[in-house]
């Protein structure tokens, strides 16, 4: 359950930086190339539809740990 609270918590971030400030992960990028892959072209072509895509996605695993809990 923790894991899917953490990984909807990344994604809600990226997710909201890629519609807000893509300029900002475009530069963390170029800093930390050789730990941390490129953005591709298409990801910051498309990042409203990929931002929105991981929004949803870190909505839905924050609702499923949070039914998982409550089951217990």
């Amino acid at each position: 359950m923790i894991w899917m609270v953490f990984l909807g918590a990344v994604a809600l971030i990226i997710g909201g930086m890629l519609i807000a400030s893509p300029n900002t992960l475009i530069k963390m990028s170029e800093e930390l190339n050789r730990m941390v892959t490129r953005i591709d072209e298409q990801v910051v072509k498309y990042r409203i539809g990929f931002g929105v895509s991981l929004i949803l996605a870190a909505i839905f695993l924050f609702f499923y740990a949070y039914m998982l809990g409550r089951g217990r």
